[in-house]
């Protein structure tokens, strides 16, 4: 029976790499040797590159036949993490002074967890060692992260939780000073409702009713939808477009793929793109067709519009869809069938041990084994430079001045309720699955991954989304609460992978 002081040592030992890694990349912006132009550059190549490399490194030894069962288990605790979080951040912006302007961001806050650079450096540490095999555990530890991300990434950008962001800067919403004006139990989204409909109490007239916030969100998207203006828009876009910095941000992309809100924002924030001449930003009106051509059109218009009508309003409505295809998740739909298919599987690893062909070449190796070779040799740089990338962007956070400014007691409470109470119901969560037999008992990589997954912090993501809504891209807020809830990392990681270690 290993000691608690043993635990503790085999859950601390390996983060302290991965908190060299973050606080190289923080001294290094401090220092002014990692700029913002180089973070986003160094993400592109991460989201892009490393991670999918990595992910099909991974997946395509570990996952077999008798594992594979791990994925409706995995997706299962995921989306309960999730729905878990987003309750806690309802239940803290009703009790809790939270900043007008961040009614949504708290909730998606909550719900939306790191699940990307932090947890895979993590893993693949941790399972270097007893208990877990190093020659088969740490690939198998990655391979199950990376359900937890295809998870976040059908919630955060399928699902609309990215583009529920806006609804802190809906027309209507006070921002900056105003914002911070503290209300009471009644003027708050849950609240209201208690004292409207079942208290039959007043609600102050200053209080914004759901049914007109819900009017004004109907009508930002039916502008912004509208296919009369596909072609002014995408002019716009594009031109406004060459003034952001942020540009070749992945997530910025998919934020735009999702949504056309973010439009809206940049043409608040980056005014002198727009003051260009009418000439400039009014699409050129086409000459007037001849009488034969008049005719001709005459005829087809009936046809052609209401076909067009339909297919732009299908392709509205699919493109949240878009933001499912990822290098990320492509890398994973590949990997999979790759990783079951045993004859498939042959080229590129060996499988005897598996029942499978001895497919080699006159090296030895499998046929395309160089694949793997190469990716594995582009996937070992993924983790220590996403989490270079995430220190880096903590020092360039902005935290309001001062801090009394700061809503320090939702801050607490988000921090204690995903960093505490969610690894806790997690812990209990995991064990009534096993003992269930929903999760193998003998499955110790899954057992850890998903205890250790409940506690991560919030997603750095939620920042960039948000300053791209944020009028004048001010999110000093979530900023705040980004900060606390890494430096609490710090702490709790070490003692949830203590309490994993010693449940399974």
């Amino acid at each position: 029976m290993a000691t608690a002081g043993y635990l503790i040592y085999c859950g601390v030992m390996p983060l302290l790499k991965t908190f060299v890694a973050i606080f190289v990349g923080y001294f290094l912006a401090k220092a002014g040797r990692f700029s913002a132009e180089a973070s986003k550059g160094a993400s592109q190549v991460s989201m892009n590159v490393s991670l999918p490399a990595l992910i099909f490194t991974n997946v395509v030894p570990a996952f077999t036949s008798s594992n594979v069962s791990a994925l409706g288990p995995l997706f299962l605790t995921a989306f309960s993490y999730q729905l878990m979080g987003f309750s806690f951040g309802l239940i803290i912006r009703e009790i809790f002074y939270v900043p007008r302007n961040f009614w949504q961001g708290i909730v998606v806050l909550c719900g939306m967890s790191n699940w990307g650079n932090l947890p895979n450096a993590i893993v693949s540490s941790i399972m270097q060692q007893a208990p877990f095999d190093p020659k088969t555990d740490p690939e198998l530890g990655v391979s199950f992260v990376s359900i937890f991300i295809v998870s976040y990434h059908l919630v955060f950008w399928v699902a609309g939780a990215a583009r529920s962001l806006a609804w802190d800067y809906l027309p209507g919403v006070p921002q900056g000073e105003e914002a911070e004006r503290q209300l009471s139990w009644k003027e708050k989204p849950i609240g209201g409702f208690i004292a409207r409909r079942i208290l039959r109490l007043t609600v102050p007239s200053h209080a914004m009713p759901a049914k007109l916030e819900n009017s004004l969100s109907d009508k930002i998207a039916e502008r912004l939808d509208s296919p009369i203006s596909d072609s002014s828009v995408d002019i716009e876009c594009q031109e406004v477009v060459e003034a952001v910095t942020y540009d070749n941000d992945p997530d910025i992309q998919l934020a735009r793929r999702t949504s056309r809100l973010s439009v809206s924002s940049r043409r608040s924030r980056h005014p002198s793109a727009l003051n260009a001449p009418s000439s400039v930003m009014q699409p050129v009106v086409p000459p007037a067709p001849s009488a034969s051509h008049s005719s001709v059109t005459q005829t087809l218009s009936p046809t052609v519009t209401p076909s067009s009508t339909f297919f732009q309003r299908l392709r509205h409505t699919l493109r949240p869809l878009s933001a499912a295809v990822t290098p990320i998740t492509c890398s994973l739909a590949i990997s999979l069938p790759i990783a079951l298919i045993t004859d498939l599987k042959a080229l590129f690893v060996n499988v005897t041990d598996q029942g499978g062909p001895d497919w080699h070449g006159p090296d030895g190796n499998p046929p395309l084994a160089f694949v793997m070779d190469t990716t594995s040799f582009i996937g070992d740089m993924a983790v220590p430079l996403s989490l270079i990338i995430l220190g880096g962007s903590f020092a360039r956070l902005k935290i309001p001045r001062p801090f009394s400014r700061l809503p320090i007691a939702a801050m607490l409470a988000a921090a204690f309720a995903k960093m505490v109470l969610l690894p806790v119901i997690g812990v209990f969560m995991i064990q009534a699955m096993t003992k269930g037999g929903l999760i193998p008992r003998e499955a110790i990589a899954e057992r850890f991954v998903a205890m250790f997954l409940s506690g991560t912090p919030a997603a750095v993501n939620q920042l960039i989304v948000s300053s791209l809504y944020s009028p004048d891209g001010d999110v000093d807020t979530l900023s705040a609460f980004l900060l606390v809830q890494y430096v609490v990392m710090f702490f709790s990681s070490a003692a949830l992978s203590a309490v994993a270690l010693l449940l399974l």
